[in-house]
């Protein structure tokens, strides 16, 4: 990382430590940070599919087809199913402190941390889930994520295509990433606290005088 670089990362991290970060600060911050991760880690493999969007092939596409596949082994089998998150909050914070602290910045704490997440998340929605099927060179869209909220959580929600068998297919709703949602008081839908998914909205994070602000099209 030239010096150039390393001012536009500190730029960025200071926004991120002084609460004045939104989402826009998040898509340059993961274009800064992609090259200083280790190949594997998981903040490279969210940075390559912020930048990469439908193209993307990694780890976090596979996961998201592992938990398809999950779905279509109901009725076929007797185990209970369980989703969870690509990545959990305490991968992504040790993962970025540990970039952070191999370029000499002070280690973020768990609100700058959910910050981070909270504006992946947002980055992330509308993005397309394709696949080749068949040997076809063509790819065919078969879902999509969406920003979802609850009254205790900010999550990326994938729904995509199940067949069920060879005639019959629907369409299954499960959670990619989640955040803590400390930005806005949303009212329980009902006594699960069921999210509000943004299918056809884009949401967007903003930050108004130092506060973390969901944006929502027509609100």
């Amino acid at each position: 990382m030239d010096i150039k670089e390393q001012a536009l990362l500190k730029h960025y991290y200071d926004k991120l430590c002084d609460g004045t970060f939104d989402e826009k600060d998040g898509y340059a911050f993961l274009l800064l940070i992609r090259s200083q991760c280790d190949k594997n880690s998981c903040i490279r493999e969210l940075a390559d599919f912020v930048m990469q969007r439908d193209r993307y092939n990694g780890h976090i596409k596979e996961h998201i087809f592992a938990s398809r596949k999950k779905f279509e082994q109901i009725g076929k089998t007797k185990a209970a199913i369980r989703i969870n998150d690509v990545f959990t909050f305490k991968e992504i914070k040790s993962e970025l402190n540990k970039t952070l602290a191999d370029c000499q910045l002070a280690v973020l704490n768990n609100e700058q941390i959910n910050v981070f997440i909270t504006c992946l998340i947002s980055i992330l929605q509308q993005v397309k889930i394709m696949v080749n099927e068949d040997g076809s060179a063509a790819s065919r869209e078969i879902g999509k994520l969406f920003f979802a909220v609850s009254q205790k959580q900010i999550i990326l929600m994938a729904e995509i295509e199940v067949s069920q068998n060879f005639l019959k297919k629907t369409n299954v709703v499960f959670p990619v990433l989640t955040a803590n949602n400390n930005y806005s008081d949303i009212k329980k839908q009902d006594r699960f606290d069921t999210p509000y998914l943004f299918v056809d909205e884009v949401v967007e994070i903003m930050n108004h005088e130092g506060k973390l602000e969901i944006s929502i099209p027509g609100e």
